[in-house]
């Protein structure tokens, strides 16, 4: 018996590679045999999949700013013989800083770091330079991001305009000069469709979960519709993928970067499709499965190529909401909740690696 572990991070608790490593050790006492990829959909953990799932590659630390401009560390995966090189948002602009700076109103968050990566990875010689968006904290439409790869934005008189989103209406013209993308192939690895603007945009979406409040996120769109309207007069911000990471999608565009989906670009890394042929099972998971996971998410995706190859799948997770019956129909076999008793979301998320190694040792003796 031969089980393909891909499963993804459960947010706050378990990495990707921790997962499929607590997934392996409990399934070691039926005897199943396990192969592990680190799988991810270009948000957190994108540079750690590639970094397992594909040899020859380094690991590289470099201090950026954060969405605050203090200084932090984050991670590149550098290829050197492909001149290629792996960034995520996450590491400089992502979510968790809104926890971290609790006090500051999101709209003064910058992706500044993200561009500062790129830059970096310039440096190295990456002549292509994949950018995972996923996770992140801002809703800056990627101002930061061409500021920090020493693009600038003026007004009508010819004046430098601040990179932030109070100074959107203000912004006329975009100078890129002074940024250095020659020759280089960027990559938006996302699986976020949305546009920059509307209903389905960057704020009306994710805004409250980055923490706008109702009359913020009216007033931030507005904004991001004259920006649109402005550097952007042929598709004013309505390209599918704008909207990724608060808008980091469309500054990507603006820089010549193609949308590609984040899943497809690490399972592709990782030869998934490959190795689900050659499996008697496939065990993939989440932190929580929910009707949103049906649009895209890792373990869905899993789950559809599992079908193809009738290959039985099962989905560990820490929460599932939805009927059954909905995850069965793309391909998922089971959903086994690793909550065995009743506690707390923080008891639940400090012990995570501990509840997902008993639930797949218990599971592992009825695959077996």
């Amino acid at each position: 018996m031969k089980a393909l572990i891909a499963i993804d991070s459960f947010k706050g608790s378990i990495t990707s590679i921790e997962a499929a490593n607590r997934v392996e050790r409990g399934f070691t006492h039926a005897g199943i045999q396990c192969e592990k990829i680190a799988i991810a959909d270009g948000g957190e953990g994108t540079v750690d999949s590639f970094l397992f799932n594909r040899l020859g590659g380094i690991r590289k630390t470099f201090k950026v700013h954060d969405v605050l401009n203090n200084n932090v560390s984050a991670p590149i995966a550098w290829f050197p013989s492909s001149k290629t090189a792996v960034i995520e948002c996450a590491s400089a602009s992502g979510i968790q800083f809104k926890d971290q700076y609790s006090q500051i109103n999101s709209t003064e968050f910058s992706s500044v770091g993200t561009g500062e990566l790129i830059k970096n990875a310039v440096d190295l010689g990456a002549q292509t330079i994949i950018v995972g968006l996923g996770g992140s904290g801002t809703v800056d439409a990627g101002l930061g991001l061409i500021s920090g790869l020493g693009g600038r934005f003026l007004d009508n008189l010819g004046h430098e305009v601040a990179a932030n989103v109070q100074q959107l209406s203000n912004i006329q013209h975009l100078d890129l000069s002074h940024v250095n993308l020659e020759d280089v192939q960027l990559i938006v690895a996302s699986d976020v469709t949305s546009p920059l603007t509307g209903n389905s945009g960057a704020t009306q979406v994710f805004g409250a979960q980055k923490g706008l409040s109702d009359n913020q996120i009216q007033v931030v769109d507005q904004g991001l519709k004259e920006l649109a309207r402005v550097l952007d007069p042929k598709n004013q911000g309505q390209e599918p993928g704008d909207g990724a990471a608060g808008g980091m999608g469309f500054a990507l565009r603006l820089l010549g970067g193609k949308v590609e989906s984040g899943f497809h670009l690490v399972a592709e890394n990782a030869d998934l499709e490959s190795k689900v042929q050659n499996t008697d099972i496939v065990i993939t998971g989440e932190g929580q499965i929910d009707e949103q996971s049906l649009h895209g998410k890792v373990p869905v995706e899993v789950a559809k190529l599992a079908k193809k190859y009738q290959k039985p799948c099962i989905a560990f997770v820490g929460q599932q909401i939805g009927t059954l019956d909905n995850f069965r129909a793309i391909g998922l076999t089971s959903i086994f909740s690793i909550v065995d008793q009743v506690m707390s979301l923080n008891q639940a998320i400090s012990q995570g690696p501990e509840l997902l190694e008993q639930m797949a040792e218990r599971v592992s003796w009825l695959i077996k």
